[in-house]
């Protein structure tokens, strides 16, 4: 991304170097990075100092690459803003300098880290009516996106309206099929861009807005008839969310007239997308069989697009490629469906693997300790079936032979119980994280519930704790997530034998206020079987 037009620069520099600034721009627009670069060189003989121009060197010498060099590119970016290391808050003090900041956040979201990007773009947002209108239609858009794919479309389309009234948007006209209407943008404001760049923003623009519509809630909108595979899909999830899902899938169905998006020219993978979206509509009318079938079809689409494009740090991959696949999500849906199957094990390696992006998830370390469980009850169920050899005898002297009890394993003092297996002990520990991460988050859901009917900025709207790939949780689903946890954890401790960690959790669950009558009875339940345990049956 270029940093600015040359009309929003500062005007420091002679007229010679002007004209090679605005000659650098142009060839810049033009794609030739050659020329571009010769005129940048030129610049620096008298402007060496200059943090603009040699940011611009930089971007321009990776679009040279062909976006291949992104180490070189991520390490002068991080020279340019300072940030180094994990991101906790960021202060942009120089709005000349947002550019730079925007280019750190694109690389962040390529490398799968869109939480550490959107800390940026937020700060950057913060410069919001300083910034030229040609960094703020990216910049804007791309912070859109980003707060979209973290769950807070509240957020997002608020900015969307901040954008559509700086840029003078309008919303009737981006939303119509027909190319006659007034345009879409009024000149003055799209005066810095050419028509094939308008006509990008525009259809960005268009998507962007219909799924931030969609995701906050107007299902009943309008979306353009076209038959591309990016309408379609948006269509299906407007049938979704109707829950009609028999249209969903027969729009996810159709034969697209475009192209078809690859990892290679687009960074994503249609088909993919697709087999995952028909596993999710599976899933929500309860035919779990067929989910997992699709997201394990999913996952052969989504290894096939991306094998020669790598999440590794490989030279030979565009930057969008790096970071192109979705296996962590289509895993943790994967292992949802074979959970459901009552297939713990299998569920237990797909959810092992998505805990290395989205370890601060407590759904997710519930559900892995609810495979751990399982796993436990079919054991069991398996050792009750056989509890008997045979019988001798007959009549009153027939006498039945018994198996030998199970060996109860042993763990040795060596080994650590961190080590992930389908063992009670291990799901103990995942079920200590959940407990952990929801005692962290109490105190800022709370706060943003106190809040949430105050008149706040729109970068301070409620939208719940965060909790990728799921949905954020709100004061609701968290009071469930709650005593869902605690009660798991209950139970397993005491099947450990560590009755007072049982009974504290017990009790700490019927403190939950406004407690289902179905957690009520098992916290009674779990706190009898730890004073009996204990001796304190009075």
């Amino acid at each position: 991304m270029a940093e600015t037009s040359p009309a929003a620069k500062k005007p420091s520099l002679t007229e010679q170097e002007r004209d090679l600034e605005l000659q650098a721009f142009i060839e810049f627009q033009k794609a030739d990075y050659q020329a571009c670069l010769k005129s940048l060189q030129k610049l620096l003989k008298t402007q060496e100092a200059n943090p603009k121009v040699l940011h611009n060197r930089s971007v321009v010498e990776f679009y040279n690459s062909d976006l291949r060099r992104y180490d070189q590119f991520r390490t002068a970016m991080v020279q340019h803003t300072g940030l180094l290391g994990e991101i906790r808050a960021v202060e942009i003090k120089d709005c000349e300098s947002c550019a730079a900041y925007v280019n750190q956040a694109i690389v962040l979201y390529h490398f799968k880290q869109p939480l550490a990007a959107l800390k940026i773009m937020l700060a950057v947002m913060a410069h919001f009516d300083q910034l030229d209108d040609y960094l703020l239609r990216r910049a804007g858009i791309f912070t859109v996106h980003l707060l979209l794919d973290t769950n807070q479309p509240k957020k997002a389309n608020r900015l969307l309206g901040m954008l559509q009234n700086r840029l003078g948007i309008q919303v009737y006209a981006i939303l119509s099929d027909s190319d006659e209407d007034e345009p879409l943008i009024d000149n003055e404001s799209r005066k810095d861009i050419s028509e094939l760049q308008f006509e990008e923003f525009r259809k960005e623009f268009r998507l962007i807005l219909i799924r931030s519509n969609l995701l906050n809630g107007k299902k009943n909108m309008s979306i353009p008839l076209e038959d591309t595979s990016e309408y379609s899909i948006l269509k299906g999830h407007q049938y979704f969310l109707g829950n009609d899902y028999q249209m969903a899938a027969k729009e996810l169905s159709k034969q697209f007239t475009n192209e078809p998006v690859c990892v290679q020219r687009h960074g994503e993978d249609q088909n993919t997308v697709l087999a995952n979206d028909m596993g999710v509509i599976h899933f929500s009318v309860k035919h779990y069989a067929l989910a997992a079938r699709f997201f394990q079809q999913a996952l052969l689409f989504d290894q096939a697009a991306t094998e020669d494009t790598s999440t590794e740090k490989v030279e030979g991959s565009p930057l969008y490629c790096v970071g192109a696949t979705k296996r962590p999500e289509i895993l943790y849906n994967h292992g949802l469906a074979l959970l459901h199957l009552q297939r713990p094990k299998e569920a237990f390696e797909c959810l092992l693997i998505v805990l290395n992006s989205y370890h601060n998830n407590p759904r997710l370390w519930l559900r892995l300790a609810e495979c751990c469980i399982m796993v436990h009850r079919q054991e069991r169920q398996q050792q009750g079936k056989n509890i008997s050899q045979g019988a001798v005898g007959s009549g009153v002297h027939r006498k039945y032979v018994l198996n030998p009890a199970p060996k109860t394993p042993v763990v040795d003092g060596d080994q650590s119980l961190a080590i992930p297996a389908t063992t009670l002990e291990f799901g103990a520990l995942c079920l200590r994280n959940a407990v952990t991460l929801l005692e962290l988050h109490e105190p800022e859901l709370v706060r943003q519930t106190e809040n949430c009917d105050r008149t706040v900025s729109w970068d301070k709207v409620y939208e719940g704790v965060p909790c990728n790939p799921s949905l954020p949780m709100k004061l609701a689903s968290f009071n469930k997530l709650k005593c869902a946890v605690l009660a798991a954890y209950s139970f397993v401790l005491n099947t450990l034998g560590e009755y007072s960690l049982g009974l504290k959790y017990a009790k700490q669950l019927l403190t939950v206020k406004d407690l289902p009558q179905s957690y009520l009875l098992l916290s009674h339940m779990y706190s009898a079987e730890a004073l009996v345990m204990m001796n304190r049956p009075l």
